[in-house]
């Protein structure tokens, strides 16, 4: 499938209804992407693609773009220009338009440069593909949370999950100043920003089940991820 790009508009550019909950809610006027990062070289679990891993029976990026898609905002899905064959199948069945990174090798923050380049989006509510646990009603209250802060990012303590946030478009200079100084990881450049809005566990614990945020990135942890799948 075709690389998306500004020209795609009426597919990743909507404005969205105001939310609300925020002491500062975004505006009628916004709108709101939700870019998935789907990855493509496999470099961990010995070549398999970590979208393609099952929990449960289910794909983890299936399991991704099922608890986003209700929430009907336009979605896109972030690779590497060179999936490999089995994802990149797996990304053309679901029919989501696809962005390939602008700059390779750079991780979710090449992903999210790239998005902000590509589409007309406001706010893109970042998401990686092997989180098993996500839910539509977690992710609804997520986005009602976003204030006009830069980024609005669940915490768990000191621990970020950057990569289930919503990012201004405001971030994106910083971003790629980031990102051309070498700076990949997204922990680092959330932590150097003045303007982000953290969402302390105490708010999002109800949503939790067992879970909520995990992601799997060992083949333990897809293993602890199927017993808890099995538990729920």
């Amino acid at each position: 499938m075709a690389p998306v790009t500004r020209r795609h508009s009426s597919t990743i550019a909507a404005s969205t209804t105001a939310v609300s909950g925020s002491p500062q809610p975004m505006s009628d006027q916004q709108s709101l992407g939700i870019a998935i990062l789907a990855g493509g070289r496999s470099r961990r679990f010995d070549g398999r693609p970590k979208g393609c891993l099952t929990v449960d029976g289910r794909p983890l990026l299936q399991r991704v773009i099922d608890a986003a898609s209700p929430l009907k905002h336009p979605m896109w899905l972030g690779r590497a220009a060179d999936p490999v064959p089995a994802l990149a199948s797996a990304l053309n069945r679901t029919g989501l338009p696809q962005l390939v990174d602008d700059q390779p090798d750079v991780g979710p923050l090449g992903a999210l440069t790239t998005s902000l380049a590509h589409t007309d989006c406001d706010r893109i509510l970042l998401l990686a593909c092997d989180l098993p646990f996500l839910t539509e009603s977690f992710l609804a209250w997520l986005l009602s949370q976003a204030t006009q802060a830069t980024v609005v990012v669940p915490g768990d303590g000191d621990h970020l999950h950057p990569l289930c946030s919503v990012f201004h478009r405001r971030c994106e200079s910083p971003l790629r100043d980031c990102v051309e100084a070498g700076r990949f990881r997204a922990h680092d450049f959330i932590f150097a920003l003045d303007d982000v809005h953290v969402v302390p566990r105490s708010k999002w614990a109800r949503f939790d089940e067992g879970g909520l945020l995990m992601n799997v990135n060992t083949d333990q942890d897809l293993e602890r991820a199927e017993t808890l799948a099995q538990s729920l």
